[in-house]
This record gives C-alpha cells, structure tokens and sequence, in this order.
C-alpha cells in the first residue's frame, strides 16, 4: 500500500474507495454504505465472515458440527426405519391377497353394507338381523362368472409351549394355491396338504417334523409341523396355517373371521365393490385402493375413515421431546461459540472500529450458528439416511425380512434438520450478545475485556423452577403435567446456572492450588461454564427420573403381588377335567407323594358345566375392586379346606361346616345367620340374569385380607340347584411342605393325563420377574457417556481458553503435575457441580411418575373379599442409591483422571501486551 493512503474496509466486506475487497471491480462509495445498512447484505457478509472463519478454525467447526450433527443423525436413523417399518396398507397387499384381485369378508349382515375404502371397517345400511355365514357356493355365485373363490379364516386359539399354553393366530387356507403366492413365503419344508398338518412361524418354535399340541376344542390335538414360513411383520406374531377345516371348531366358526380371496376376470374396482356391498361382502382390492372413491355420506361415496385425533393432547409429547432436544444440543454447543468468540475478539474489534453496529457483531456471531448448525444438521440427515439404508438392508425387506420398502419421511427429516439449525443458532445466542458489548479499544489494545459480574436471571429462573415444580406436583393427576414440569424446570436451572457455578466458586479458598485455579477460571468464565454445567445436569436428570421410576415400579410389582395360595402350596387345579380324569390324577399324585393327605375343593357349576359366580346381595361395597384368587370367590370343601384357607384349626367353624352351613369370612356379609347371594352362571362379564340364593352361615376370622368370602359345604350347591365339580388337589403347607423337586415329579405325570391341568408351586414372589438393577446399569452407562462427551467438550474448550494462564504458570515454575491438575479440575467442577445436582433435581419428576402410576394403578381401591383392603401402591417408592451414588460422585472422579491423562504438559508460552 502506497505511503500516505488509508484504505478501511467496512462490516459488508467493501472497501472505503469503492473497490470490492480483494477484487478490481469499483463501485461508488455511497452504494457500498448503502448495501452495508441494507439487512440483507449485512447478513450475506455476516454468512461470508462465518464460512471464512468456519474454514480458518476447522478443529472447533468440526466439533460443533458433531455436536449438532450427532442428535440429527440419531433422530433421522429412528424416524426412517420407523417409516419403513410402519406399512401402510396398499405395502400389505401381498400379505393380505397373495396375487388374488381382492379379498371379499363375509360381514354375516342380511343386507346391504356401506364400507371405507380400505374395506376394513364397515357398517350396515338397515337394521336386519344377522344371518348365518354364506358358504363357498353362494359367495361364488356372487362373484360372477368366470371367477374362482377359495375360503380363508383367521382366528386366535392356544397351543402348548412346554410350560403353559401361548395364544396363537390361525389361519385357515390353502396356501398350494396359487392366489396366495406372497402371503406366506416358505421358508422351508412344504406346504400342508392334509388336515394334521401344519406350517408354523419361526416363533412358534416348533421344528420341522415335531407335533404341536395344539388345543381344537377341550382337547388337545396332534398337528405335525411341516414347514416354517415367513412371519407376516407386526401383524400376528405367533402364526400356525393349516388346510379349511383343520384348525377352527366348527362351533367357533361364527367368532372367526370368515374370507374368500378372489380371482376375478376383470379389475375389482369400485362398482363392482359396491354391488359386493349390496349382497352383504366387504371388499379390500387392490384397484380401488390405487384409486380410492370420495368418503362422504352419499350413497356411492365410501365411508369415512374413523381416525383418533389426539389434539394438543397428542402433540405434547414430541414438543417436549423436541424442546428437550433443543436445549440439550443448545447447552452442549453453547460453549464451543463462547470460547469462538474470544478467539476472534480482535476480528470483531476490527469490524466495530469501521463502523460495524453491534447489531452486526451479533449478526456475525449468529451467523456462525447458522452456517454450523446448517452444515452439521444436513450432514447428521444425511450420513442418517445412510446409515438407515445400511439397517434396513441388513434386516432385510418382506418376503426376505421383516421391513416394508425403503422409506424416507422427507418431511420429518426436514423438521429434524430445522431443529438442529435452530439449535445451534439457539446456542450461538448468548455469544452473540456479548460480541455486541465488544470494546474496540481494549480489544485491540491487548487488554481482553474483563466479563461482567452477571448471575443470569435468577428471579425468572427460580420463577420457573417453582412452576416447574408445582406442574410436577399436579402431574400426580396428568402424567403430561409432570415432564412439563420437568422441561420448566430445566429451563429454570439454565437461567439459575450462573449463579449457582458463582456460589460453588465460593468454596474455591479451602482448594489445593490447581483446584482453585481451575473453580476460578470456571467462575471468571461463567459463559462458557454454566451451560456445560446445565447440559451435564440435564442428562443426569433424565437418568434419575428413568431411575426412580423403575426402581419404584419393581418394588410396587414386589409388594402388590398377591400369592395364588399361602406360600410353600402345592396345587394341582384345572377346568374342564372329567372325573375319569380325576381319578388318575389323584392316583398319581398319591403314588408319587405316600401319605401326604390331599385337600379337595370343589367349584359350583350349572348344568351346562359353567362355572358359577357369586356376588353379596347386597351389592358390592361402592369404589371397591374385589380381588379373586384361583379358588374363586366361594369354593365347595369340607373341614380341611377351611382349615387350609383359615391358616389353623377353628373346631367351631369346622362343626358349622359339618352341620351343612356356609363359613363366611366377612361378618358383614351374614345377617340373622343367613348368607344371601346373586350367582351368575356365566362369566363375570356375562349378560344372564343372576339368581337370588340364601344359605344358613355362620363366621369366621381369617387373618389379612382373603381372596375368598368363605367355605361351602358339599351340600350348598345341590341346594342352590346347581352341582360341585371337582376344582382342586392340594397339599397345604401347614401340613406337609413339599420340595420343588417333590413338585416337578407330579408334573409332567399330571399333564399327561390332560392339558387342560397344572400344577403350581406357590414360592411367593416371583423369581424370573424383569431385571431392573441390569436395566439401571445399562442406562447408567448410556447417560454417562453423555455426561462425559459434554465434560470433556467443556474442559477441553476451557483449555483452548486458559494457554495463557497455562503459559503463565509455567513462566513461573509450575511443575507438569500442576497443570494437569488445573486441566482436571475444570472437569471435576463442571461434572461435580452437573452430575449430583442433576440426580437430585431428577427424583421429583421421577418420584412424581411413580405416585402417578401408583395412583392408576389404584385408581380403585383393591379390596378383598373379606372386607380387608390391601396396600396402596403409592408407598412403594424406591430410589436406587448405588446407581445414583455411582453416577453422582464416580463419574465426576472418572472425568477429571480421563482429562489429566490426556492433558498434554508441553505448553507453548505466548506473549502478552500490557
């Protein structure tokens, strides 16, 4: 540059002479100051100075980057397998026709039916009665000439798996046919081709060869397993197809769903669904799906689809996992621009000394998190499209895998990449203001701008943490109440972090040296530190809310369990047994178990075999849920089964039952020594009309709550005009106890006289229950990786920020050991202060949600049937210590040795301006 000439260049990149700068193009001064006060311009200069020093500062670009890119990249791989996943109906078409032309439902209705256009639901027109199912004959003479129907059933029966018997979905059709190529792919061995024979889904777990015991009607009957095939995805899990005919009773026929696939010679559009309609069929094709009528109420419009609209309701849910998402990433990426801005205080001094406003400098700042968070967020999408590629194709996509075709939710992906640009702006936002206090002379002096005493917002912030804390305090009425309270916490602590990292540094005096230097620094730099601070705080909150609640919901699954029978019991119980049957087993059970004296209770059933139901004529107690045990609410016995259920002997009670009298545990239910009750002979749920009944009782004192009224003598049910069925072999525990060696011997004798027996060994709470204490340690370690990814980000970028005060204690003879505990005590601060605080903060939503499920779960109050209520579930709280202990105080220790490891002790020493 010439002697004598100034040249300055101003905040839009232009030079003072009208020259561009770094180009030879002029253009008058006057434009260039123009487009410089225009807010586009300054915000296409503010992106150009971004992108320059995005490039110039790769190390901290890319760490941003990671840091915004990461969360998209998860969200983007859940939401791209989650729509390929999901099928929609017109991807299930090979699934549900096979290569038929449409598949006709017979809707049993004696008139015409109105369906939607997917032909799943359907109304009728009149008010006919229903008819009984259409054969094959009149649903082909429906059909028309030159089409072919075969039948096809779908129903839900059991088969045994070796230790209980599991649900299973049926389907009945012959799958040698070639309309139903596609619906069940072979996977291996064949087809069936006669009635015992069945294929099976890979879950069933059954092999090829082996017989199933599958339950036809009371009985269980053989089927050979002759190919496994293909599991339709997220429809019916467990599946067994058979032949028409082979696996669903006739006398179930009119419960199961009733199909024909269809082979027509022409498209089934939708006239000819509607004249289908008109006969009574419910038509799902293929054509008219492709191109699907108008719904309205017309009559050739299809029928609305009923669809749930959640409402605000609904979307509360992902904006407060979409607003956590944000103030995480924000909080995490919020240091990174804070320790930016410093590093470029002498640009931005530059920029103000020509004129810049501090509107630009905070344009420019903002801009960073534009360009980053842009950047970042479209690459996270797009590695996680890649990456869901790479997962689906492993899994595979229908008939090879489970998968739907490849989709992407390009609108969702969108979304998610706006909150990840929104995210990083949000976190470049309080770098921002602070680059528009720049002071151009100190900064350009040398002499770094000493940050201003603030402690955030701490009345705003205690604001919202009050009302944070009264929704999670209401939430025991709405569980969505609670994580609003939790997001409105959060942002409280966010507002309250300076002050709480300024009052911890008050402890800074008692510190070693390098301890003290680092809380200081962190104290000095409350920008930089009280977000890592927050952010680690924010992952701890969520674990101990995950922790309490799964802690508290296990030790309410201990304590609500009610045994079956007292502990140490030894049951042999079933339904539907003959006598003959009976017979064996006691046999059995006598040989295998020589002396030990059987009690025997018996069941009242009507004629037809149902069992009966007894209810107090008097109503049920109002609020009340009345708990039964296997034994039902009134079983038929004799002295040794009231003995069995009292717990010890009651000769009085026992003569009352002798004498033919009913044993009544509640006294209320016993007015002027008679006992009157509404028995119902179907299930509890039925329709019939109860019948009235009055026996003469007396009472007895039972100890706790029971799962029994009381004891009928063997002739109450004659009495009543109904029958006693043997129900139960049982050995009491007071008695004799068994081993469960001694019970497994009698088992597999037992069940091979009929399935439709077991036998139980009472042992108390159950043993093989869910494993939480493994659960815990697994989301442990999920959140602390977390936890560490946001301390080592902040420590490290505390380092960058601290070389001279590095530099300084070396000029002065600090020892390597010193510096590395200086880099380590930044990391113990941000996790120490993080990791405790936010575990505690955490047990009130935490606790919260677990009074809330407590609460619904007694939502009515459990009594029993002696009048005896139960515990409540909303004392069986639990907070899960160790884990807690071992995240709130192990992780900080973990952090700051990881850091002083790595710390290199080399320091480059830098020269500083007075």
């Amino acid at each position: 540059m010439s002697a004598g000439r100034t040249v300055r260049t101003d905040p839009a990149g232009e030079r003072a002479d009208g020259t561009a700068d770094g180009a030879g193009e002029h253009r008058p001064a006057g434009a260039a100051r123009k487009d410089a006060r225009s807010p586009l311009a300054a915000l296409l200069a503010a992106l150009r100075i971004s992108r320059r020093d995005a490039l110039r500062a790769r190390g901290r670009s890319a760490l941003i980057m990671v840091m915004v890119g990461l969360p998209v990249l998860a969200v983007t791989v859940m939401l791209t397998w989650y729509a390929t996943e999901d099928l929609t109906l017109s991807e299930r078409l090979p699934m549900e026709l096979g290569s038929a032309d449409a598949r006709l439902e017979d809707t049993r209705e004696a008139g015409p039916v109105r369906q939607g256009e997917d032909g799943l639901h359907w109304q009728p027109r009149g008010q006919e009665p229903p008819r009984p199912p259409r054969s094959q004959a009149e649903v082909q003479a429906l059909a028309g000439p030159g089409s072919r129907v075969i039948p096809m059933s779908e129903d839900f029966r059991s088969y045994w798996r070796g230790a209980a018997y599991s649900e299973v979905a049926v389907h009945e059709v012959d799958l040698r046919d070639p309309m139903t190529e596609g619906m069940f792919p072979l996977l291996s061995g064949r087809y069936p081709e006669s009635a015992d024979e069945v294929v099976v889904t890979g879950s069933v777990e059954a092999g090829i060869g082996t017989t199933l015991r599958y339950r036809h009607t009371r009985d269980d009957v053989p089927k050979r397993v002759v190919g496994i095939v293909r599991e339709q995805p997220r429809e019916y899990g467990r599946t067994v197809v058979g032949l028409p005919g082979g696996l669903i009773p006739a006398d179930a026929e009119a419960a199961a769903r009733r199909y024909w696939l269809l082979d027509a010679p022409a498209p089934v559009g939708w006239e000819e669904t509607l004249r289908l309609n008109r006969a009574g069929l419910a038509v799902l094709s293929g054509t008219v799906l492709a191109d699907p009528p108008p719904a309205g109420d017309g009559p050739r419009d299809a029928l609305a689809d009923f669809r749930h609209v959640g409402g605000a309701h609904a979307l509360l849910y992902p904006v407060l996992v979409v607003t956590l998402l944000v103030i995480e990433v924000a909080l995490l990426a919020g240091p990174a621009f804070a320790v930016g801005l410093r590093r470029r205080r002498r640009e931005l001094a530059l920029l103000a000394a020509q004129g810049a406003s501090a509107r630009h400098l905070k344009l420019v700042v903002l801009a960073d998190g534009l360009t980053l968070g842009l950047a970042g967020s479209v690459l996270g999408a797009l590695l996680g499209v890649g990456a869901a590629r790479v997962a689906v194709s492993a899994a595979g996509v229908w008939p090879d895998g489970g998968l739907g075709p490849f989709e992407v939710p390009v609108g969702l992906v969108a979304l998610t990449v706006g909150l990840g640009v929104l995210s990083a702006v949000a976190a470049a936002v309080v770098p921002a203001v602070q680059a528009g206090r720049t002071s151009p002379a100190a900064v350009l002096a040398g002499r770094p701008p000493r940050p201003r005493d603030r402690a955030g917002w701490p009345l705003l912030g205690l604001l919202l943490t009050a009302a944070g804390t009264g929704a999670t305090a209401y939430g025991r009425a709405e569980t969505e109440w609670i994580l609003g309270g939790a997001v409105l916490g959060l942002l409280g602590l966010v507002l309250l972090a300076p002050l709480l990292v300024k009052l911890a540094g008050g402890l800074a005096g008692a510190l070693p040296l390098p301890l003290r230097l680092a809380v200081r620094d962190a104290v000095r730099n409350r920008g930089r530190t009280a977000p890592a601070v927050v952010a680690v705080m924010a992952a701890a909150a969520a674990f101990s809310t995950v922790a309490v609640t799964e802690a508290s919901t296990e030790r309410s699954r201990v304590e609500r369990y009610r045994p079956a029978y007292p502990v140490g019991t030894v049951a042999v119980h079933g339904d539907d047994v003959t006598e003959e049957s009976w017979q064996k087993i006691r046999q059995i059970v006598e040989r295998a178990l020589p002396g030990v004296p059987l009690v025997e209770a018996y069941q009242a059933v009507d004629d037809a075999g149902r069992i009966v139901h007894f209810d107090r004529e008097d109503g049920r107690c109002e609020g009340c849920s009345f708990s039964v045990g296997p034994l039902g609410e009134l079983p038929v016995g004799g002295p040794a089964l009231l003995r069995f259920l009292l717990g010890r002997p009651d000769p009085a009670a026992e003569a009352a039952l002798a004498e033919g009298k009913a044993v009544i545990f509640n006294p209320a239910a016993v007015r002027d020594g008679k006992a009157r009750f509404h028995i119902w002979t179907q299930a509890l749920s039925g329709t019939g009309e109860p019948k009235e009944v009055s026996l003469p009782a007396t009472t007895a004192a039972v100890r706790g709550p029971s799962t029994v009224l009381g004891v009928l003598p063997l002739s109450a049910p004659a009495e009543a005009g109904l029958e006693a069925r043997l129900h139960h072999l049982v050995v009491d525990p007071a008695v004799t106890r068994l081993t469960p060696e001694q019970a497994r011997g009698i088992d597999a004798p037992v069940r091979a006289v009929t399935p439709n027996v077991a036998v139980r060994l009472e042992r108390g709470v159950p043993e093989n229950r869910p494993d939480t204490t493994r659960f815990l340690w697994i989301m442990a370690a999920i959140t602390s990786v977390v936890m560490l990814g946001g301390t080592f980000t902040a420590a490290g970028l505390a380092l960058a920020d601290a070389r001279p005060d590095l530099a300084t204690l070396s000029a002065v003879g600090a020892r390597p050991r010193t510096r590395r505990l200086a880099a380590a005590g930044q990391a113990l601060f941000i996790a120490g202060l993080g990791a405790p605080l936010g575990l505690l903060v955490g047990l009130v939503p935490g606790l919260a949600l677990a009074i809330r499920q407590g609460e619904a779960r007694d939502r009515v109050l459990e009594v029993a049937l002696n009048g005896v209520p139960l515990e409540r579930a909303e004392t069986a709280l639990a907070v899960p210590w160790p884990v807690l202990l071992t995240v709130g105080l192990g992780l900080p220790l973990l952090a700051a040795l990881a850091v002083a490891v790595c710390t290199r002790t080399t320091v480059t020493l830098t020269r500083r301006i007075a």
